[in-house]
Formats: structure tokens, C-alpha cells, sequence
């Protein structure tokens, strides 16, 4: 199951607006303030673990003054038998439906409501369908990777080790005990480990294909270092931010989608890959191709190179007027001029070019006024 659209009023800097989703990648690019997060943030709000009341309500609508909540609605499609078969045990209503919307337009359970054609459905028992849907994760703060982390913390509920446990996770590691064993079998399991996880970072980073992951282990302590042709070993927090950045991106995403089912989940990513170098960017958006094949994803940019030119549709071009934040969906056209005058490049700037491009020089007609010093003749 996915989101095929979303209807927003009320919502922050967003009177009012309909967007159209792709199943796989959804890029909403635009300037700084122009919305995009509060888009995001919209679409995370129709979890019912989410704070949902007036204060998120546009300041400038008729809701505002009237001391109402925002309203969002949401349309999911492409149902599977696994769904409709959850569905239909709620309701007889979902048995031939492809799509239905959902509209949240207050705090409470209560205040979902399904919508199937022009009507409302009734005496539906609406905690169980939220936990048929897919699960919103929104992300702005990736954990970092840190240079160790001990036993105790591992075996810990704290977040604030979630990258290192995820790291593991992708090494094949989830018995802390064994590799933190004082014995060539621990020792063994650090380094099947360090090879597999450097396998996987070698696959989605083309900046340094020498990069080798290091995990040692001295007492209870794990130690992470980084090898590559120009050091012997390195620590995370001594890479650069952008490397370290997007090597926390992409543990903490692959961990999570290793053992999911297709659509589990709905991905919003707020400016990923800032710190990156374009050529990172691009490999970013490999990782994100990746991702994409089980789970529908929602990012923002304002930055071009994290656009797959490839695949048009999937461009929100996010901009703000004095009505509020506003969508274009065919940004492409006229060789992306509305992108480019929204953010701002031209074609100095050598965007949308190929290795290989061919630059004409048009000549233009110019008209002279009487002012001009050249005679009708040509002469002075």
C-alpha cells in the first residue's frame, strides 16, 4: 500500500494544496522557506502518535480564526492480497476498493474518517485500520557514527547508540555476547563482520573504493575505525561530516528495511545528503534508488544534484507566494525553466549538462533607437 495523494489545508505556511505522489521517490525541491518540511511534517502529522491541534493551523486561513485544527486527507492505493485480506476483516466496504482516503481533522481517533467514493463510511473501527497502513518515519537528525561504543550500551534501549546497533545489524551482528567473546571465535565474527559491512559501503560509495570498515574489540569495548589507500586506520568522527553523515544515513535506512515487507514503509527525509559533495549526491541518490525498491520515499532538497533527471514525474517544484506554499508538478518543462528560476540557476552554473554537451551561439536581431551612434549607412 501506498500514498497516491495528499490534500492539506490549514497547515502551517499551507492554506491549501493537492499533490499527487509517486509510488517510489517523490522530490520536493524549492527555496529555503518555501514549505517543503511543513509538506513533510503534514503528511507526518496523520500519525495518530503525532501532536494534531490548533496550534499547527495556517495563520493566515478562515480555521485560524475560527480556532480549528488543520485537515489533512490522505488517498492510499495499490493495495496487496496481505492488505486487502487485514482490510476486509475490518470492513466489507474495502472487499473490491483499489483506493480510499483518509481525512484526520482533529487530535483524536475519533476525528479519522474514511472516505470511499463522495461518502463517508461509518462504525468502522478505526485503531485497527491505522495499523494496517503503512508506517510514517520521518527523519531530519541522522545519529552520527561514534569512534566506540561499550557492551552496556549496546544491549541498551537508548537511541542514542542506534546507529552503532545498526551498523552491527548490516555485519550479520545481533548477539552482542559472541562478539564481544575473548576467543578466535569472536575474533572471527569482528572480522566477517568488518567485511561484510565494507562490502555493502564499497557497493554505494564511489568517492573511495579502498574504504575498509574496521571493528575491534578490546575488553568491552568496540572500537570502529576506517582504513583507505592513504591511512592505516582512521576514526568516524575524524572523516569528513559529509562521509560520516552519509555512511549513518545509510546504515540506519538498509538496517531497517532488511527484514521489512514491500511498502512497510513510507519514508520522509528532510535535506539529505547537505553536507555531501555532488558527486556524493549522486551516489546518494543510488542509496536512495535502493531503498526505493520496497518503500515509498518523500525527501527534500533545494539542492539539483540530488534530482534523478531520468524521472521527471517525480519533481514537486515547492514554492511560497503571498497565499502560502504552492506546488508545481510539471517543473520539467521548457527544460526545467520553472526550477531554475525558483532556485535560482543559470546556465553558468553548468546544471542539466552531459559529460559531453554542444553549446550553440544564436545571433539575435537588435533594434538601434535614434539615439544610437551608428548612421543607417554603417558609418560613423
Amino acid at each position: 500500500m501506498v500514498v497516491k495523494s495528499v490534500y492539506v489545508r490549514a497547515f502551517k505556511s499551507i492554506y491549501e494544496i493537492s499533490l499527487s505522489f509517486n509510488p517510489k521517490i517523490n522530490v520536493l525541491i524549492g527555496a529555503n522557506e518555501s514549505g517543503k518540511t511543513n509538506i513533510l511534517k503534514a503528511v507526518e502529522s496523520f500519525r495518530p502518535d503525532i501532536p494534531f491541534d490548533s496550534s499547527l493551523t495556517c495563520q493566515y486561513s478562515n480555521s485560524y480564526y475560527m480556532g480549528k485544527c488543520p485537515e489533512i486527507t490522505v488517498e492510499f492505493s495499490g493495495l496487496t492480497k496481505e492488505n486487502r485480506n487485514k482490510l476486509v476483516h475490518i470492513s466489507d466496504v474495502f472487499k473490491d476498493l483499489e483506493s480510499f482516503n483518509l481525512r484526520r481533522d482533529a487530535p483524536e481517533i475519533s476525528d479519522y474518517h474514511l472516505i470511499v467514493g463522495d461518502r463517508e463510511i461509518e462504525n468502522i473501527n478505526m485503531t485497527q485500520l491505522l495499523k494496517v497502513l503503512p508506517k510514517i518515519v520521518y527523519f531530519s537528525n541522522i545519529p552520527l557514527l561514534k569512534n566506540k561504543v561499550d557492551f552496556d550500551s549496546l544491549v541498551s534501549n537508548s537511541s542514542a547508540f542506534l546507529t552503532e546497533k545498526n551498523l552491527l545489524k548490516i555485519g550479520g551482528i545481533e548477539d552482542y555476547e559472541l562478539l564481544f567473546e575473548d576467543s578466535s571465535r569472536g575474533r572471527r565474527t569482528a572480522e566477517e563482520a568488518s567485511r561484510i559491512i565494507t562490502e555493502q559501503i564499497r557497493r554505494v560509495w564511489s568517492q573511495e573504493n579502498s574504504i575498509e570498515i574496521k571493528l575491534n574489540v578490546n575488553g568491552r569495548v568496540l572500537y570502529i575505525d576506517f582504513a583507505d589507500s592513504t591511512t592505516v586506520l582512521d576514526t568516524p568522527e575524524s572523516r569528513s561530516l559529509g562521509f560520516r553523515w552519509y555512511l549513518s544515513f545509510y546504515v540506519n535506512f538498509i538496517s531497517q528495511t532488511f527484514e521489512g515487507r514491500s511498502n512497510e514503509y513510507i519514508f520522509l527525509i528532510d535535506e539529505p545528503g547537505i553536507h555531501l559533495h555532488p558527486a556524493g549526491q549522486k551516489d546518494l541518490i543510488r542509496v536512495l534508488e535502493d531503498l526505493a525498491l520496497k518503500n515509498q520515499l518523500i525527501y527534500t532538497t533545494h539542492s539539483p544534484f540530488l534530482i534523478d533527471r531520468s524521472h521527471p514525474e517525480r519533481v514537486l517544484l515547492v514554492e511560497k507566494d503571498k497565499t502560502g506554499t504552492k506546488v508545481d508538478s510539471k517543473s520539467y518543462r521548457e527544460n526545467w525553466k520553472p526550477l531554475r528560476k525558483q532556485i535560482g540557476l543559470t546556465i553558468s552554473d553548468l546544471f542539466f549538462f552531459n559529460d559531453q554537451s554542444l553549446i550553440l551561439e544564436v545571433p539575435t536581431r537588435r533594434k538601434f533607437s535614434l539615439l544610437n551612434r551608428f548612421k543607417p549607412d554603417g558609418g560613423e
